[in-house]
C-alpha cells in the first residue's frame, strides 16, 4: 500500500513541479545567474516557515557528447581516438564456459569465478 501511495504522491508531485516551473518561467523574473524566481501573492505556509517566493534555481553543468567526441577523436588520427575511448575489459562469461570446455579452465576456478547472489524480494499474493 505504501508503495502505491509512494508512486500517487510522486505523480502528484511532478505534475505540480511542472506547473510551477510553466508559472516561473511565463510569469517570473531571472537574477544575472540565470534562476528564475515568482514572487507568492501571499505567504504560505510549509511546516515551520513561510514562503514568499519561489526560485527556479538554474544549475549548469558539463557532460561529454559521446558522438561529437568521437567523430571529432576520429577525426584527429586513429591514436588520438584510441587515447580518448581507451579499451574497456569486460567479462564474457559465455567465453568462460567456452574456455572450461577447451580445458583452459577448471570446474575449480569456474565456481570460484561464478558465485551465487541470493536476494529477496517482497510480493503481494492474492488467494
Amino acid at each position: 500500500m505504501l508503495k502505491a501511495q509512494q508512486t500517487d504522491l510522486t505523480t502528484r508531485m511532478n505534475k505540480l513541479r511542472d506547473k510551477v516551473a510553466s508559472a516561473v518561467q511565463a510569469r517570473g523574473y531571472a537574477d544575472h545567474k540565470g534562476s528564475q524566481y515568482i514572487d507568492l501573492p501571499f505567504p504560505i505556509p510549509v511546516g515551520d516557515s513561510e514562503y514568499i517566493r519561489i526560485k527556479r534555481e538554474r544549475r549548469v553543468s558539463i557532460v561529454a557528447d559521446l558522438e561529437a567526441a568521437e567523430r571529432i577523436t576520429r577525426q584527429a588520427g586513429e591514436e588520438i581516438w584510441r587515447r580518448a575511448f581507451p579499451p574497456v575489459p569486460t567479462l564474457d562469461a559465455d567465453e568462460l564456459y567456452v574456455l572450461l570446455q577447451e580445458g583452459h579452465l577448471t570446474e575449480e576456478d569456474m565456481d570460484q569465478i561464478m558465485v551465487q547472489k541470493e536476494t529477496f524480494a517482497f510480493r503481494g499474493l492474492t488467494s
